[in-house]
């Protein structure tokens, strides 16, 4: 049995909306204070907290049903972007635990051995230690991780510090939420869907790296909410407008092709209803490049968020970066994000 005929929704597309979820707990939230650096209040991509001077826990976890039918790709996948977390912060994963929904008996426990061993394979890629985990019986199967890691509280990257006349990066292609809604259907190449995999596996420490290195001024991991949805959490708790250039988005091979076929997921579809009813689109915008910018990523790149001078650094020292847009300053009754 395929892997992905066992879930609705595979990867990040699988997440609950933006709006649902501020609805549900807006006032549940711990606001950030004292030794609580960042909480979700900002909808922020982990916890920090404060433990000295120049040691802060970076705190997170993700998890998700099978995007691919391939278990090791399925469990390395996961792994890779539930790291992604730690390192838009600027940290540096320490530990992993593991989280497993799984029917033993209908999928055997060859295909959960393959699934944890390519998580372990990212982890020991990244020096985390993979230090357990906790498991249940269910249909769809689920896995994913809870990750600690640590930054220095002086060197921490939020998506809160955004400043008119950075410059924005993006580390990665777009495109992951269709190819795999295409692989889910069988309907797309397998070259297209060994770059995607190649893509979704690689880790986000090397840009991460660079991001540091370049003074970037705020970061963000894009992942479920798509390109515009993460930008436009970035732009609100930076209280300034992002614009993005639409003919800069950096593309899967194929994608745009798929969309044209219509194979976009649920979750992209959903996030390019939010985005019409919060942010400007123009009106000359390609309508597929207007899907990609809303495409539900799985284990997606970073934006950065960047001076000029250090843009430049991240240009040249992060793999695959390009340059996507701008930030502007946002006054009264402008939306967050602007794509032209």
């Amino acid at each position: 049995m395929r892997l992905t005929e066992l879930s609705g929704q595979g990867g990040c597309s699988a997440k609950i909306g933006q709006e649902d979820l501020a609805a549900m707990f807006s006032r549940l939230v711990t606001p950030a204070a004292g030794p609580l650096l960042v909480s979700a209040e900002d909808m922020d991509d982990a916890a920090v907290y404060q433990l000295r001077e120049d040691l802060a826990l970076v705190a997170t976890t993700d998890f998700f049903p099978p995007p691919v039918d391939d278990p090791r790709d399925y469990g390395a996948i996961a792994t890779a972007n539930a790291l992604s977390d730690v390192y838009a912060m600027g940290g540096n994963p320490l530990l992993l635990l593991n989280l497993v929904g799984f029917d033993l008996a209908a999928l055997g426990p060859e295909t959960l051995r393959e699934i944890v061993q390519g998580g372990a394979e990212v982890a020991r890629e990244a020096g985390c230690a993979v230090a357990g985990g906790h498991s249940i019986r269910t249909s769809e199967p689920i896995f994913g991780c809870a990750v600690v890691g640590t930054v220095d509280p002086r060197k921490l990257v939020t998506n809160a510090g955004a400043r008119p006349g950075d410059r924005l990066l993006l580390t990665k292609p777009l495109g992951m939420g269709v190819v795999l809604n295409a692989h889910k259907q069988q309907r797309v190449a397998a070259e297209i869907l060994a770059e995607a995999v190649s893509v979704m596996r690689r880790l986000n420490e090397r840009a991460a790296r660079a991001m540091l290195d370049g003074g970037a001024s705020a970061a963000t991991d894009i992942t479920g909410f798509g390109l515009l949805g993460h930008a436009h959490n970035l732009a609100n708790a930076s209280g300034v407008m992002v614009r993005l250039v639409a003919e800069r988005l950096p593309a899967l091979a194929g994608v745009l092709e798929l969309i044209r076929q219509g194979l976009v997921p649920g979750g992209s579809r959903r996030n390019l209803e939010l985005a019409r009813s919060r942010g400007r689109i123009g009106a000359e915008v390609d309508p597929l490049l207007v899907q990609l910018a809303c495409d539900a990523q799985t284990s997606g790149g970073l934006l950065i968020a960047a001076p000029p001078p250090g843009a430049d650094l991240i240009l040249s020292a992060a793999v695959g970066a390009v340059e996507v847009g701008e930030v502007l300053p946002r006054r009264g009754g402008e939306p967050s994000v602007e794509l032209v």
